[in-house]
């Protein structure tokens, strides 16, 4: 059995307009009204996270294998650069993603 407050301190439903003027389409979670700064705060955390928990990472390993196959010698260093355009190259790919 469901406890119910008597004391009226419940959470209030948002204001939804009655049944019978609401369409077919009606969503009521797509009324509920959340502020702008709310929604950017939580894309710019969610880039952060990305960043640091995704690109990074896989940056540093894919310069890391890169720098591995040309002192192996299964890619040509660059004659007067050495390996530094094939590992910058290879370190700009996966961060361009993130903006």
């Amino acid at each position: 059995m469901a406890a119910v407050s008597t004391d009226g301190n419940q959470d209030k439903a948002p204001h939804l307009p009655p049944p019978s003027k609401q369409s077919l389409l009606f969503c009521p979670k797509s009324k509920l009204h959340i502020h702008r700064a709310e929604i950017s705060k939580i894309i710019r955390e969610c880039q952060e996270e990305s960043f640091w928990k995704r690109a990074l990472p896989f940056s540093l390993v894919s310069m890391l294998i890169t720098q591995g196959l040309v002192h192996q010698g299964y890619l040509a260093a660059n004659p007067r650069f050495g390996s530094l355009p094939k590992v910058a190259r290879t370190a700009c790919l996966p961060v361009r993603s993130v903006k």
